[in-house]
């Protein structure tokens, strides 16, 4: 029997001046040779915890500073399991998390790094969707888009809560 990896997929986002969310993703290479665009992801040391591997996967890949990030909330876990292949055996366990970007992201540059090419810096929800190739993850942008959305709300009610008691 084989060890279960644990990954861990990051969706980054950052906001725009007029709040609109924009999303980070990877570009590389894949083995089509086409150029495919992914959310920054990476196998958790025996040592770290989820999170702690959450921000320094994050900031390898994609040169952001830790500071710069800002870990929201755990979206979910997804359980892979591979029996029929026997050559190629890996059972791993993916935890998707929602993380902020707070810097400038004209900052951001990949280059050659773990097989990546760049990075896609300003992707929508629909450039993200239409981009994505798996059902699972466009299901979990989408998910993080109303969480982003929601936050908003909620920091905006608070903001006039406050400005009343002033």
């Amino acid at each position: 029997m084989w060890d279960v990896i644990q990954s861990a997929w990051w969706i980054v986002y950052y906001l725009e001046p007029n709040g609109e969310p924009r999303y980070l993703l990877i570009k590389r290479l894949a083995v089509s040779k086409k150029i495919e665009r992914v959310a920054p992801k990476g196998k958790v040391q025996q040592w770290e915890s989820l999170q702690t591997a959450a921000l320094r996967e994050v900031s390898e890949e994609t040169g952001i500073p830790i500071n710069q990030l800002k870990l929201k909330q755990q979206l979910g876990t997804t359980q892979l399991r591979n029996v029929e292949n026997i050559k190629w055996q890996m059972d791993k366990d993916v935890t998707y998390f929602l993380m902020q970007f707070g810097g400038d992201p004209s900052i951001l540059n990949i280059t050659e790094k773990e097989g990546y090419i760049g990075v896609y810096k300003r992707a929508t929800l629909s450039n993200v969707l239409g981009l994505i190739y798996y059902n699972d993850i466009r299901e979990l942008i989408r998910k993080s888009y109303v969480l982003i959305k929601q936050d908003q709300k909620n920091n905006n009610i608070k903001q006039q809560f406050l400005q009343k008691l002033e």
